[in-house]
């Protein structure tokens, strides 16, 4: 019966051991990825193949990792054994992006605002309110900040990479689906059947649409049709039936994946 009990806790372990170098949204990764790598797409249509924005990309999903492993850490307010994870991402973090940075100084001067916003997001999981709306839009306003710098090195060798027209539309449709992600999320799961989640969620989806109505995108307006009957239809079926929340994620990712896939055919 030891040996046997032995064996089974072993994967267990493995697991749980596992479990603290990873997300504990897994369908977050999608998130901070998409918008960076959408800017890179597009720079690769307008200009062709180049090196740097992959390369500015593995440094971004590095700072990912190193910001959810801090968040933890501050959320237990500094307890030892969430303290390895982000020392371990930080040297990762300074070995590929120190090169970076040596080669393209000028990307430090967007280095104040991602501050700003990993600052709240620390401050927000101090206090553990890392759920809360205003901690969500500093993670998706990062997030979508992305692009503007991956298109940016992905036409150009700037000296201080500036904002383009591209970039920022990139970075205006991406907050708009990804804000309203959160929005639909939580009136799936953690604020499940309150109107007023219900009501911000139907009013921000609303706004996409007949935004991307009047710009006049067919790309756009598919993308906005199908968002806002994820965010009306969803938690009218949950008020009724049970809805999981790996029907949620996989919702998530499914409409994810096809924001990232129109979004970069509306700028094509």
């Amino acid at each position: 019966m030891t040996t046997i009990s032995n064996r089974r806790s072993a994967p267990s372990r493995r697991r749980g051991g596992l479990r603290l170098w990873l997300p504990g949204q897994p369908g977050a990764l999608m998130m901070v990825l998409s918008p960076a790598v959408s800017g890179i797409v597009v720079a690769w249509a307008f200009r062709g193949f180049t090196w740097t924005p992959w390369w500015l990309l593995v440094c971004w999903l590095l700072c990912y990792c190193v910001q959810f492993s801090a968040a933890r850490w501050f959320k237990s307010h500094c307890a030892s054994r969430w303290r390895l994870q982000p020392l371990v991402y930080c040297i990762a973090l300074c070995v590929v992006g120190l090169p970076f940075v040596a080669l393209h100084p000028g990307i430090l001067a967007w280095a104040p605002l991602f501050a700003l916003l990993a600052a709240i997001s620390f401050r927000a999981s101090w206090v553990r309110k890392e759920r809360s709306l205003w901690s969500n839009a500093a993670a998706v306003s990062a997030s979508c900040l992305m692009p503007t710098l991956t298109f940016c090195y992905g036409v150009d060798t700037p000296s201080i990479p500036y904002p383009s027209l591209p970039g920022l539309t990139l970075f205006l449709t991406f907050f708009m689906v990804q804000f309203g992600s959160v929005l639909f999320v939580k009136t799936m799961i953690r604020e499940r059947g309150r109107w007023p989640y219900i009501a911000a969620s139907w009013i921000w989806h609303a706004v996409m649409l007949a935004w991307w109505a009047f710009v006049g995108n067919g790309y756009l307006i598919a993308l906005a049709v199908m968002l806002f009957v994820r965010a009306v239809a969803l938690p009218m079926i949950a008020r009724r039936h049970t809805v999981r929340p790996l029907a949620v994620g996989i919702t998530e990712f499914v409409t994810s994946t096809a924001a990232l896939i129109l979004i970069i055919l509306f700028l094509l």
